[in-house]
């Protein structure tokens, strides 16, 4: 299996996708939502290349969305954590369709368009990723998967918007901080674990050229003046975790997150400076920083957590239900 960090740096390519701030309309009640599926369900997934969708149950998609979204030799709690998040975000997609149906999806309720919905391997997919390790990597995850298949992450009675990322800083962000909103159980707690992360602490250099070409495709209105400190083109400000919260190039206001997904800053946390033509970037984590942390998760498993300390800790105020659970 592949070391820890280069899993970890593979995996945050697939977590980039930024979660819809979508609030639903559903009454409170937390029967509705655990209403909603079961394990026969069918979740349609849209492939956008074929232009097919096919249809896959309860169990195949939580096993095949932890194995494209987590390192498979990470401890059983942390595995958990993941599944119970697949499960809440699936459920929460289906809400979503039934209120207001996105056309593209042409009646599915994700598509293998990873810029807009989480991850998700098929089989094939899978077998092509893990290789020779694809059976233990299944066999690990389906048991996962299995023991928390009827658990939903919810906060007043919804399921939660999911969120999650490779590795923080030592401190995850808040949503409202990284997207502008201001969601309860999307706040800033510590991941200390994180800090210990060989390779978590990451580089970029680019040419004072390269940036403005780079940004300049994206945002043609900004008017790159001359150059002498690094101050003249980027202003930042962070918060008191070290995250940049906001940033202006030559005076124009750019999302911080946008920024580094345009210059492959491996996230938010970041310093600069400017030498001998080139800006260097020192970053840490990967990913925006916002929810649970799978590293974090994984060495609080390892410390003896279980997946319900985990998303507690990630999540606050959230409750964790039970779909078949007798009303009360």
């Amino acid at each position: 299996m592949k070391d820890t960090i280069q899993i970890m740096v593979v995996f945050a390519i697939l977590l980039t996708v930024i979660p819809s701030i979508v609030f639903l309309n559903a009454d409170g009640a937390e029967q509705n939502v655990s209403a909603k599926m079961s394990d026969t369900a069918d979740i349609a997934v849209y492939f956008t290349e074929t232009g097919k969708t096919e249809n896959y149950t309860l169990e195949e998609y939580m096993i095949g969305s932890v194995l494209a979204q987590m390192p498979s030799d990470f401890d059983e709690e942390a595995l958990k954590a993941q599944a119970v998040l697949a499960h809440t975000y699936i459920n929460r997609r289906m809400l979503t369709e039934s209120q207001s149906p996105t056309a593209a999806l042409n009646g599915a309720l994700i598509s293998d368009d990873a810029n807009l919905y989480q991850g998700f391997f098929t089989e094939k997919a899978a077998k092509e990723y893990y290789g020779d390790d694809y059976e233990s990597a299944y066999k690990k995850v389906k048991k996962a998967v299995d023991e928390v298949s009827d658990e939903i992450l919810t906060y007043e009675g919804e399921p939660i918007i999911v969120a999650f990322h490779a590795a923080s800083s030592g401190y995850t962000q808040s949503a409202k901080a990284a997207w502008g909103e201001d969601i309860p159980y999307l706040q800033s707690v510590k991941s200390e674990s994180d800090k210990n992360l060989e390779g978590a602490e990451c580089t970029a250099t680019l040419t004072a050229e390269d940036l403005e070409e780079k940004l300049s495709q994206v945002f043609p209105e900004i008017e790159f003046t001359e150059l002498s400190s690094a101050n003249d083109w980027l202003q930042t400000k962070r918060d008191d975790t070290g995250y940049v919260i906001s940033l202006t190039v030559c005076g124009s206001a750019v999302d911080p997150n946008r920024f580094c997904e345009i210059l492959d800053i491996s996230s938010p946390c970041f310093e600069y400076e400017f030498r001998n033509t080139k800006f260097t970037f020192k970053s840490k984590g990967f990913g925006h920083l916002v929810g649970m942390s799978q590293y974090g998760a994984n060495s609080m498993s390892k410390e003896g957590a279980d997946h319900k300390d985990i998303l507690s800790h990630y999540f606050p105020q959230t409750k964790l239900i039970t779909e078949n659970a007798p009303d009360a």
